[in-house]
């Protein structure tokens, strides 16, 4: 995956910021995006609101169960937190009918139709001409290490941090939610839809299926598919346990009792129903680290156990490798056991965030009884084993000696 260089970056903020009053719009059931910095911070050039308005990084740690990388992670939790209250609240109400019906939009990001989206831009916010036509020079060239300077005429970055592409993203797709929306409200269905994924609920399976054939033909519209694969039929019940909502709910309100029995119940039925097992591990995560009740030998086993497999552990941030090595002790050999999980596969994602864990932690991990030269031991090691990563070599492991 194409990473922007921090050049790059500043540049893809400037311009998305400039413009966000305008892209990001509030619509009902709809989340994923969000402004970075208050309305008209950056106008006022108000800088002390803007950075007073993002949660410290002790915040982070006390209120980010499900973490996704934002520069905006105190915004970022309150979209996310309202998203899964909705899910929570429409299926504790009998009234929308017992039938849910899921899909998601296919590699949405990459399918994204660079000229269509800055028309849609130009046509939404004003006196812009000159932001808006840099915009759409930077989406056309962002990803020149790979392709040089031929023009892309879809996808726009999907990387590590991505505010800025969830804004354009979201946008991308109004037309298209208030279309939907309107179509919905009238057979009585109730619509969700956070960034790319899509929740219908309703009264019967062939009222949804030919809703969700309605939202085909309108992405079709805009160049977009459904993912026919992740299309899923459940009833009210059935979603509620594969999306882990009652171990959600425990979560939030720190009710040990009610998150212990949760996971037992979600652990007995995922390996022949499956479920949101990557919410749960993160969310289970954040209990063990702030509830020392929650702790327990069941718990404890579970969590570890799944965070042996390099497809949770990759997905982990900073702050919850943090958790992690607080929760299970013997920092050393867990750290090792990690490092070498990592390293057993060819992705620099995970190889980055474990670089700038040792960095951001170093007083942690000295404190854990591991010296400086055993971090930059850690460090070389990430580095040889990383090819030709660019990313790895040139920015990470050299900005994780620095702070040595």
């Amino acid at each position: 995956m194409p990473i922007l260089s921090k050049e790059d970056m500043a540049v893809y903020y400037l311009l998305v910021l400039s413009l966000q009053d305008y892209i990001v719009k509030d619509l009902p059931g709809v989340y994923g995006a969000w402004r970075i910095v208050p309305k008209n911070a950056v106008k006022n050039n108000a800088i002390e609101e803007a950075l007073d308005s993002q949660a410290s990084e002790e915040e982070h740690e006390l209120v980010d169960p499900y973490f996704s990388d934002s520069f905006a992670k105190k915004a970022w939790f309150k979209d996310w937190t309202s998203f899964t209250d909705l899910l929570m609240e429409t299926c504790d109400d009998s009234s929308v009918g017992n039938y849910v019906l899921t899909s998601d939009i296919a590699n949405f990001y990459d399918t994204i139709d660079i000229n269509t989206l800055i028309d849609q831009v130009r046509s939404t916010v004003p006196d812009s001409s000159e932001i808006i036509s840099l915009l759409g020079y930077f989406l056309r060239f962002w990803d020149r290490r790979i392709k040089g300077y031929s023009a892309s005429s879809k996808g726009i970055p999907q990387e590590i941090i991505s505010d800025a592409s969830r804004m354009l993203a979201n946008f991308y797709l109004r037309q298209f939610d208030e279309k939907f929306i309107s179509a919905c409200k009238s057979e009585g269905v109730v619509y969700i839809r956070w960034a790319d994924d899509i929740v219908l609920f309703g009264s019967s399976p062939a009222k949804l299926e030919r809703l969700m054939h309605r939202a085909s033909r309108l992405l079709l519209n805009i160049g977009l598919n459904l993912s026919a694969a992740k299309t899923k039929h459940y009833s009210r019940s059935s979603f509620r346990k594969y999306r882990a909502l009652d171990l959600i709910s425990a979560v939030n309100n720190k009710d040990c009792k009610k998150f212990l029995r949760e996971l037992k119940s979600f652990a007995a039925r995922y390996p022949n129903e499956g479920g949101r097992i990557d919410t749960v591990v993160k969310a289970s995560l954040n209990m063990l680290s702030n509830e020392p009740k929650s702790k327990t030998t069941f718990s404890s086993y579970f969590i570890d156990n799944e965070l042996s497999k390099f497809e949770m552990l990759c997905l982990l941030n900073e702050g919850q490798l943090l958790k992690k090595y607080k929760i299970f002790g013997d920092v050393k050999k867990n750290l090792n056991k990690d490092v070498n999980i990592i390293l057993s596969y060819p992705y620099a994602a995970p190889r980055a965030t474990m670089l700038s864990f040792l960095s951001k932690y170093q007083k942690y991990l000295n404190g854990a009884g591991i010296s400086n030269a055993q971090i930059e031991k850690i460090i070389d090691a990430i580095r040889s084993k990383d090819g030709d990563s660019e990313i790895i070599k040139v920015i990470c492991a050299p900005a994780a000696k620095s702070k040595l």
